[in-house]
């Protein structure tokens, strides 16, 4: 099977892109930009700007699903205009589904996001590209899994374990997700499908509601030593954690999360035991191996 991954060299299509490889797909990268040397070295790489209708019929020829990755983000940095956002995430995805219905109709991985809402110009775009895989899958009966992301930015690896308990999400978990999404749209006959992917911690609710009450000392039950670790780095607490229903992924999808706070605090126990310094650890979005 040849597998279309817009965006493939940005955060996430790199992962995507490894993991799929891994699985044993045939991939066709497609970016503006060249994808990392071991990342394009998996496959076909071709040079795609999703606002341009004659790239996207290039990149679509001949594959037998996508997933559309290719974004702007409201976060990135340098930061890009509004206009640009709407253009790539709007444009572009309309460009992507219109090619991919004259080409038999594909199944299709939307990247959405959490930000999905009114709130600002990004958010807008997702609403939009939900919309617009809806009108995809009624006019071509073909599956659509939309996936909203939480946050997986590079970041601090001190602010990566903390934003687990709020709105981030290990990219490894993102990766795992789109792997199976993409089974689910080729393999089953899934519709129209929705599912947010974040972290689970598997916390009671009454820790969850109360966290910074309740959590330091689960964290302890859960992995002794962990009170400790927060303390001496100073890792944010939240007074709850944002916590959501990841039953439906697992029930269509067969996916749950493997990275959640715990495996950080157990990662971030392994380096300090070693002497580690990790106050100036970058991760990709993901624990560091």
């Amino acid at each position: 099977m040849k597998v279309l991954i817009t965006g493939a060299a940005g955060n996430a299509g790199i992962a995507v892109s490894r993991l799929l490889a891994e699985a044993g797909y045939e991939l066709r990268l497609a970016d503006v930009a060249t994808p990392p040397d071991d990342v394009r070295a998996l496959g076909e790489f071709v040079r795609c700007d999703t606002r341009t209708p004659s790239d996207v019929e290039a990149a679509v020829t001949g594959v037998d699903a996508v997933i559309h990755l290719a974004a702007w983000h409201c976060g990135h940095f340098p930061p890009v205009s509004d206009r640009t956002i709407f253009a790539v995430n709007v444009d572009g995805t309309f460009n992507l589904l219109e090619t991919c219905r004259g080409n038999g109709g594909p199944p299709v991985v939307y990247a959405s996001s959490m930000a999905y809402g009114w709130r600002g110009v990004y958010s807008v775009t997702k609403v939009l590209g939900e919309e617009l895989c809806r009108a995809y899958h009624e006019m071509t009966g073909a599956s659509v899994a939309m996936l909203r992301y939480h946050a997986f930015v590079p970041g601090p690896y001190l602010d990566f374990g903390a934003r687990l308990l709020r709105n981030g999400v290990d990219r490894q978990d993102v990766a795992t997700a789109t792997l199976a999404a993409l089974r689910g749209v080729t393999e089953k006959d899934i519709g129209l499908f929705n599912t947010i992917v974040h972290t689970n911690h598997h916390m009671p609710a009454e820790v969850v509601a109360r966290f910074s009450a309740l959590g330091p000392d689960w964290c302890e039950e859960q992995l002794p030593g962990a009170r400790g670790l927060i303390e001496k780095y100073g890792i944010h607490i939240p007074e709850r954690v944002e916590q959501h229903d990841l039953s439906e992924a697992e029930k269509v999808l067969g996916w749950q999360p493997a990275i959640g706070f715990i495996e950080f605090l157990r990662d971030l126990k392994q380096r300090d035991a070693a002497g580690l310094d990790v106050t100036d650890l970058v991760v990709p979005g993901e624990l560091p191996t």
